[in-house]
């Protein structure tokens, strides 16, 4: 009590609660159908001096500390490792602090959503380049920072939202706060490059998985949007795998060619996911044409600033596609099945994952397992999946009708794709110790097949750790840094098994 009295001091009785059905609805993520572990406390701030000042506390007390975002989270990261400690919800900061046309910069708060930084950004003319992850909707700029986010738009283009972040303003353990990149120095007023002033420490918070301190403000690059625009979408026939891996491949070898997405989503993406995506998209033609023979489809959107330059890239783009055996293409419009112009201009890189909950009838959700991996490896990570499918063919059976495969993958920077697969399951109490088998399995095996995760939260972390990725002096050298930061392991205990001094 006296603990909660003392929040309530900082940031006002309604901005706190240990109330049974706040710290329930708290002790809940979106994965898996396992056992809830709620908080003890929530509280949501609203000034970087009222987590200062709580961070101050809970490091006396040695109470964890669990930021938590939009909650959009595929791998229990905003969760705690046990019952207890504090949630610190971190939405109640979402303001847009400065917009500067000159640096081509923005300043935010962290706890805005990715949709309602790029909605204020695209009504003048611009974007954040990658739009953050799937979920922006409901996901913030500081959970994005945390994971690498890709997916939710303009990750063949732009690659990471880490590549594109100057500079941060992060709260550590202590209560200490500080600003990192060029406004490091009290010389600099406008933020503008990460690079400089001696060792990037910027890159220490990013993709960090919030254990090393608080995001509260972030500066972002942004990026004027191209005025014209093309997108196709194609279905392939045969050996699906090899044929995506060597249409990406070649985009790739053949240079610039305007690609902001490029999207291969499998039979099992088409049969769950395009049919209960947002009624407005007209998949009448995809539906019929792919579905029912179990055909993948592929799609790119593509942008440029000149009609000649996109008539030019999309023409190569096309004969590049079109070459391979068994490759078809859909008519421009959505109402022929292109969604890859749904995709683009109904905002379904929000969208496009929602199908998948559900997917497998009412109470299934997912229990991802998505990664990053060179282009050329689809096919040998393809058949690792399957893999693990045949040898765990029992177990499966046991979990229900449970779905597993890959729901999508993506092009992102250079010649990395990023895969969506894993499991969707039932949320159901008889299912849960199975789901966390197949789940910790399915982790383990993608990270011996040569995944890497980005968005690690707790499962992935543990995983990279249970998998034995990392040499010792690698991971003493995670804990020296995480230690030092954080002597106490209260911000995010439990992650990479970091919890607490050792």
């Amino acid at each position: 009590m006296d603990l909660l009295k003392t929040i309530k001091e900082i940031v006002g009785p309604d901005y706190v609660s240990d109330a049974d059905f706040i710290r329930q609805s708290y002790g809940k993520g979106i994965a898996g159908g396992l056992i809830e572990k709620r908080p003890d406390y929530v509280v949501r701030p609203h000034s970087v001096e009222e987590i200062s000042e709580i961070l101050k506390v809970a490091n006396k007390e040695k109470i964890p500390i669990i930021p938590r975002g939009g909650g959009a989270g595929l791998l229990d990261g905003v969760l705690p490792p046990k019952e207890g400690g504090i949630v610190l919800d971190m939405t109640g900061m979402d303001e847009i602090l400065d917009f500067n046309e000159d640096n081509l910069t923005v300043t935010v708060q962290c706890g805005i959503t990715w949709a309602q930084l790029n909605t204020f950004l695209m009504e003048r003319g611009y974007y954040t380049g990658s739009l953050g992850p799937g979920s922006g909707m409901s996901a913030v700029i500081g959970g994005g920072l945390s994971h690498h986010s890709v997916g939710g738009g303009g990750a063949a283009k732009y690659g990471a939202v880490t590549r594109h972040c100057v500079g941060l303003k992060v709260v550590l353990a202590n209560g200490d706060i500080i600003t990192t990149g060029s406004g490091a120095s009290k010389y600099i007023k406008e933020p503008f490059s990460r690079w400089g002033l001696g060792p990037d420490l910027t890159s220490i918070f990013l993709g960090d998985q919030g254990i090393m301190g608080i995001k509260v403000e972030a500066t972002l690059l942004i990026y004027p949007k191209p005025k014209y625009r093309s997108y196709r979408t194609f279905m392939i026939k045969r050996k699906a795998p090899k044929v995506v891996s060597k249409i990406l491949l070649d985009y790739r070898k053949a240079g610039d060619l305007g690609i902001y997405d490029a999207f291969w989503l499998p039979d099992l993406s088409v049969a769950a996911g395009l049919g209960l995506i947002v009624s407005e998209f007209t998949v009448f033609k995809l539906w019929k044409e792919v579905n029912p023979k179990g055909k993948d489809v592929f799609f790119y959107t593509c942008e440029a600033e000149s009609e000649e330059e996109l008539e030019q890239n999309v023409k190569k783009l096309n004969e590049l596609a079109l070459q391979n055996k068994g490759v078809e293409m859909f008519g421009p419009e959505i109402e022929d099945g292109n969604i890859a112009k749904w995709h683009y201009e109904k905002n379904g890189h929000w969208q496009i994952y929602h199908g998948f909950w559900g997917a497998a009838g009412r109470g299934s959700i997912p229990q991802t397992a998505e990664h990053h991996i060179p282009i050329h490896q689809i096919p040998q990570m393809m058949d690792a999946l399957s893999k693990w499918e045949s040898e765990n063919q029992d177990l499966l059976m046991k979990a229900g009708p449970a779905i597993h495969g890959l729901g999508s993958a993506l092009l992102c920077d250079h010649t990395t794709v990023e895969m969506d697969s894993g499991l969707i399951v039932f949320n159901k109490p008889e299912f849960r110790e199975i789901n966390e088998k197949l789940w910790k399995s399915n982790l383990e095996m993608v990270v011996r097949s040569g995944g890497m995760p980005y968005m690690a939260g707790m499962r992935y972390s543990r995983a990279l750790i249970d998998a034995g990725a990392f040499s010792d002096p690698y991971y003493n050298f995670l804990k020296a840094v995480k230690y030092a930061l954080d002597p106490n392991g209260i911000i995010s205990p439990g992650k990479f098994y970091l919890g607490g001094k050792e």
